[in-house]
């Protein structure tokens, strides 16, 4: 399921994150089907004049206000730990989906936090399948 409110993604994003749920708004272990997700990709696309190729995912998720419990540089531990895994992968998803590009302390970050989803829910195909989209992402230099 799409939303029709959110812009086309991004060509790069859709170049390489092929399978159909990274758009889908309904399932829980999609990028942006939990409730985090949808209100990261949301906010951040109505903040989208704030979001360029040079925004960082801590960025982002300052720019979205994200609940984090964590220092950023922290490793993610403890009871937060989930919530603060939804948020960050949301937001390095939702910053390729915007802007094709990733800076490389939030691609690590994101990595992070899809082991800790992965290790909380199982290896469920979307996030296993995130984390492998993920780990093979590299920016354009064009």
């Amino acid at each position: 399921m799409h939303d029709d409110n959110l812009t086309p993604p991004h060509d790069e994003y859709v170049n390489h994150f092929t399978s159909e749920f990274y758009e889908d708004l309904t399932n829980e272990f999609a990028p942006f089907g939990s409730d985090e997700g949808f209100d990261v990709i949301s906010l951040a696309e109505d903040h989208r004049d704030e979001v360029s190729e040079e925004t960082t995912v801590q960025e982002l998720l300052e720019i979205v206000d994200a609940p984090l419990s964590d220092e950023w540089s922290q490793t993610l531990k403890g009871q937060e730990a989930l919530d603060d895994a939804l948020f960050i992968s949301s937001a390095a998803f939702a910053l390729i989906r915007i802007t094709g590009r990733i800076d490389s302390h939030g691609h690590k970050k994101a990595l992070e936090s899809l082991k800790v989803l992965i290790d909380s829910f199982g290896d469920e195909s979307e996030l296993v399948q995130q984390k492998i989209d993920l780990e093979s992402w590299t920016n354009s230099t064009a």
